[in-house]
């Protein structure tokens, strides 16, 4: 039971930090405010009592893993392939280095033991687009440097758990092994290549067996390859950690298979395409708010019994220049590999180097350490480390970007162009409707509905509305049939008057096409409306 509470409790704040963003912090990222609402709830005792012990296993197989799939299934395998040597690079050779660059500089400036400063350096280097999108919020990321940021995230986690393990075994056993380390990193990164590849081939040709059946289009047919679908990135992440290759590689790989798929069979059934479309979405804002809000309990948490002392100094110092160290390579990497000079400017590659923000991999890497030999003084450091790491990481690109990026207009001016036309649009289908005859029963009920696109119907009215359709016998099958048909026509004009509009404004084409789309699934839920 208390497990259940729990989620239902972390899923239900983050419901609460969208409404607030959406209805009043509009200027302000969602994962934000969930970051700020998980510090107040553990600071409150009756509601961090709600909240389950960390356990980074847990975290990153039920959270991270799918996260990483679902974000591995909307990026275009071509990019991933034409740009593999540039990948290669920013997730391989530049964390080599920046590994070392902070190792050794945790070292020279702390006195720190090399093996903990490079267990400090090997947590630091996975980067976390989630947190990169929240710091970019209302802004415009260049294309290119979003596109190397993100496939960044999606595959230098594995770099920084085999350097982890390495730095680890090194602290524990006082030896170093390089060549075991670069044969891990072959087998756990190949072997989640494969492993992950072909599993998804798998799915995807029993998915694609199941749609060209003659009964593809039933629901009970249908149900099991929606599950399977939810089910995947979970089967995957764990039975790739239990023969010991990456996880996270397989959900990425299978991720990035899954979107073949969906490019070559979208209309093979266009109900599980949207379906499962509008889930991997809905999945993706849900663990990103999760992922932030259990961020700001766990930093609570491990500051709550802090005592600051020159330990804790160190420790701020060490994140500080973890940071600064991974920022410099970052940027000298970019400026002058050959595999990337030439793709981006020079204000290109600094905004580069400030968007690796560190987040969850983070945290759920410094968490595992509980789990080893590490006492409990370098386990406190490494926590106050990272975590100074994480905030600093955040912090500095949210007040540089704003002098480095351009507002991205649309985000508030698109909004408010979208409402105008929104009402332009209901208000001209309203006056075509007017010139046909209709019942004054299907009139009335028309009229409030398409009031309801534009948001001008009151709680009073929704009430007096619930309790006039609560006295209503049902309608005959005929009835329905009218019904539907006379709504599809009133959407038919809205679609009208928002393709005249849509040419003439191109600037707001992206917000139109929303729109759009509003009204089909409107159309949508009318279609289906006959089968009651």
């Amino acid at each position: 039971m208390n497990v259940i509470i729990f989620i239902g409790f972390i899923i239900f704040t983050v419901a609460i930090a969208t409404i607030l963003q959406q209805r009043f912090l509009k200027k302000i990222s969602v994962n934000y405010i969930a970051l700020g609402i998980g510090i107040l709830i553990a600071l409150v005792p009756q509601t961090n009592a709600l909240i389950e012990s960390f356990h980074s296993e847990v975290f990153m197989g039920l959270i991270v893993a799918p996260l990483l799939f679902y974000e591995g299934q909307r990026t275009r395998m071509y990019n991933v392939l034409r740009s593999w040597r540039a990948i290669v690079g920013l997730t391989v050779i530049m964390i080599i280095l920046a590994t070392i660059a902070a190792a050794f500089g945790i070292y020279f400036s702390l006195g720190l033991s090399l093996p903990l400063a490079f267990i400090l350096a090997a947590i630091s280097t996975p980067t976390d687009a989630t947190a990169t999108e929240s710091v970019t919020h209302g802004l415009k990321l260049p294309k290119k440097v979003a596109f190397y940021l993100k496939d960044e995230s999606l595959f230098n986690d594995v770099s920084g758990i085999i350097l982890l393990n390495m730095a680890v075994d090194w602290y524990i056993h006082r030896e170093l092994h390089v060549e075991e380390a670069i044969c891990n990193f072959i087998y756990s990164a190949g072997g989640g290549i494969i492993l992950g590849g072909l599993i998804a081939i798998l799915l995807v040709f029993l998915r694609q067996l199941n749609f060209r059946s003659k009964y593809h289009l039933t629901t009970a047919v249908s149900m099991p390859v929606e599950v399977l679908f939810f089910l995947t990135p979970f089967m995957i992440y764990f039975l790739a950690e239990e023969i010991h290759v990456s996880g996270i590689i397989a959900v990425v790989a299978a991720g990035l298979m899954h979107n073949v798929e969906s490019e070559r069979s979208r209309l093979s059934n266009p109900t599980i395409f949207y379906n499962s479309s509008q889930f991997s979405k809905l999945i993706i804002d849900v663990l990103n708010g999760i992922v932030f809000l259990l961020l700001g309990i766990i930093i609570v948490r491990s500051m709550r019994d802090d005592v600051f002392n020159q330990q804790t100094v160190d420790a701020i110092w060490a994140g500080l220049i973890l940071y600064s160290a991974n920022l410099l390579i970052r940027f000298l990497y970019c400026r002058f590999s050959p595999n990337i000079v030439g793709k981006i400017n020079s204000k290109d590659t600094l905004i580069f180097s400030l968007g690796g923000i560190h987040g969850a991999v983070t945290f759920a890497l410094a968490y595992t350490l509980s789990e080893m030999s590490v006492n409990l003084a370098d386990f406190h450091l490494i926590l106050v480390s990272e975590i100074t790491l994480i905030l600093t990481s955040m912090i500095v690109p949210t007040i540089a970007f704003r002098f480095l990026l351009k507002k991205d207009k649309p985000d508030l001016e698109m909004r408010r162009e979208v409402d105008r036309v929104r009402q332009e649009m209901v208000q001209y289908a309203l006056k075509q409707m007017n010139e046909i005859y209709l019942p004054k029963k299907i009139r009335k009920q028309l009229k409030f509905d398409l009031r309801t696109q534009m948001n001008q119907t009151s709680i009073k009215d929704f009430i007096k509305e619930t309790k006039y359709t609560i006295r209503q016998k049902e309608l005959t099958e005929n009835q329905r049939e009218f019904r539907a048909e006379v709504y599809r026509y009133a959407f038919r004009q809205e679609r009208n008057y928002l393709g005249r509009i849509a040419q003439q404004e191109q600037e707001y084409r992206r917000g139109f096409l929303t729109l759009y789309r509003e009204i089909l699934i409107a159309e949508v839920i009318f279609l289906g409306d006959t089968e009651e």
